[in-house]
């Protein structure tokens, strides 16, 4: 029994291999675009463990032996799912194994817009300059309107820390309950254009699918009322980061703060990387050494679990009906 670890961020497989079943062939490669040698790799294998390799159908159709792909991640947008279902090839993911931190650096980011902090450093540290009023105009954080798109377990975490700080919450999710929403603290609003009327501050967080691609745009963009922070942790592609880089550049955003953006690897030429009130972090919002740890023992129980019992042994299947 063959095993490929398509790819992998962190350089080392010590942890994916002590989790697999110990008899199996387990081959470690990095490959995270190149559809032909992946093909070359996993023709023969059972199983695979990826987190960027591109499975497209093509692809899959060429390993016919293919029972399991283990997204070592949240994400799946690199498999065509459609394709997976109709070839019946399971697709898991671990969706919840950095919750915490990335809640946390949600939240991180709005407390430094509001606050100007890294605003303040910049300009400290490159133009040597020691006044307050470099800032732009800063308010009291309690009291002040939190909008979130997308009320997900994780911003429902970033609104639980925000609310610690004072701030009201009101959010845009058409698929939450209201029940839940009220245990959470979240007024629910019926469309984004509220979102931009309401918010000091906004959080955006959606999953990246066909119906959310690019659905942080005018909407939101044309109907700013009180110049907020804008925070995005999910995906570059759930929002139009031209029409984020106009209200950036004419004021309707005071600062965004971005750890996502739309082309990764990042392409520093591109238009959201001229505006000087946009801070980014590089993707790194859900790392934390006991994530990574967790996100990957995890991936490996999963092909593991999978081999001696089927599905019904794994926590999380992506359901191909999404």
């Amino acid at each position: 029994m063959k095993i490929v670890v398509t790819d992998c961020s962190w350089g080392s497989y010590d942890i994916e291999k002590k989790y697999l079943p110990q008899d199996a062939e387990v081959v470690c490669e990095q490959i995270t675009s190149d559809e032909d040698k992946l093909i070359e790799v996993c023709k023969d294998a059972t199983a695979a463990l990826s987190e960027y390799a591109p499975w497209t159908r093509r692809v899959m159709e060429a390993c016919p032996n293919l029972k399991i792909i283990a997204q070592t991640a949240m994400g799946f947008d690199n498999v065509d799912i459609e394709a997976a279902k109709d070839l019946g090839i399971t697709v898991t993911n671990v969706p919840d194994y950095c919750f915490d931190e990335v809640a946390e650096h949600a939240a991180a980011l709005l407390v430094s817009l509001m606050r100007n902090t890294i605003g303040y450093d910049e300009v400290i540290k490159t133009k040597k300059v020691w006044d307050f009023k470099i800032a732009p105009k800063l308010y009291r954080i309690n009291g002040e309107t939190l909008g979130l798109i997308g009320c997900g377990r994780i911003p429902r975490r970033a609104a639980h820390m925000m609310q610690g700080f004072g701030m009201k919450v009101i959010g845009y999710d058409p698929y939450l309950p209201e029940e839940v929403a009220k245990e959470a603290g979240i007024t629910l609003v019926k469309t984004i254009k509220e979102i931009a009327e309401q918010s000091d501050a906004i959080l955006s967080h959606v999953p990246l699918m066909p119906s959310t691609e690019k659905m942080v745009a005018g909407e939101l963009f044309d109907n700013l009322k009180k110049h907020p922070v804008f925070v995005n942790t999910s995906r570059g592609g759930t929002v139009d980061y031209h029409l984020l880089s106009e209200a950036l550049k004419d004021g309707r955003i005071t600062a965004a703060g971005l750890d996502v953006v739309d082309s990764e690897p990042a392409d520093f030429d591109s238009e959201i990387f001229q505006c000087e009130n946009a801070y980014f972090t590089p993707h790194a919002a859900f790392y934390s050494e006991t994530a990574l740890e967790e996100v990957r023992r995890r991936s490996a129980e999963n092909v593991t679990n999978f081999l001696a019992g089927g599905e019904g042994k794994i926590d999380y299947v992506v359901k191909f009906d999404k």
